[in-house]
């Protein structure tokens, strides 16, 4: 299934990369997106919507893993009745200090009108 984002072309480093609202670089690899096609086949065809969600969602910091983020973003017209983007990123660092931010999965929910 990996036509799921079939046009999301990824470059020599094999990787896509989005700044967030607070200005961290986050990176998806070919890797990334081969699991979230795979394991979350509702996801198809939402490859822009999933970097988006990453540059304009609101962030939330997992409460059991520090240094995972949940990157949130509503759409209308998601399937199954879903109404919200979430995207997974986690955060480090290199041995040289620099920032390694990269997505984990993404997938869909349903978020109750109250709590969006």
């Amino acid at each position: 299934m990996l036509e799921c984002w079939q046009g999301f072309a990824f470059g020599p480093t094999m990787h896509r990369t989005a700044k967030d609202r607070l200005g961290h670089e986050i990176y998806l690899t070919e890797e990334r997106r081969h699991h979230i096609c795979e394991e979350h086949p509702e996801m198809e065809g939402l490859a822009r919507q999933v970097m988006e969600t990453l540059r304009r969602g609101r962030r939330f910091q997992d409460s059991l893993r520090s240094q995972v983020y949940l990157y949130y973003r509503d759409y209308a017209g998601l399937p199954n009745d879903n109404t919200t983007l979430v995207v997974v990123a986690r955060f480090g660092f290199n041995p040289d200090g620099s920032e390694n931010n990269f997505v984990i999965t993404a997938y869909q929910i349903h978020r109750p009108r109250g709590e969006r």
